[in-house]
């Protein structure tokens, strides 16, 4: 799968998902909200791999073992520079974060079956 190919389905699955609404789309960032208020932002302009943002406490991170991904603290947003376009849109303001850096399509699916589980009844 090539970069262009893995972001045209990391998208397809976030524009697809029963529990997933896209909330705010700017050039740089894009933001999803889950029915259960969960948020999970992307940054549509990566090719060979893609940046899924997520809020801390919204994923058991030990499930998600073997994905790239790196800790933000709220506290320290000034100082770790995280993207800004991801924030002031009702989503990640002042909550600690993690990036996974997905690089196929199985590794796109894990963590949005976390954040959002899979859109059947509960």
């Amino acid at each position: 799968m090539t970069g262009e190919e893995l972001r045209k389905a990391v998208f397809e699955l976030l524009d697809t998902h029963p529990s997933i609404a896209k909330t705010a789309a700017h050039e740089h960032a894009h933001l999803y909200r889950t029915s259960s208020g969960r948020v999970i932002g992307i940054e549509p302009e990566r090719i060979r791999f893609q940046n899924l943002w997520v809020a801390k406490d919204d994923v058991d991170a030990s499930r998600l073992a073997g994905i790239n991904k790196k800790a933000y603290q709220a506290a320290d947003y000034g100082r770790s520079r995280p993207n800004h376009n991801l924030f002031g849109n009702g989503g990640f303001d002042d909550v600690d974060l993690i990036c996974f850096k997905v690089t196929g399509i199985w590794q796109a699916v894990r963590v949005i079956l976390e954040v959002a589980g899979d859109g059947g009844a509960s």
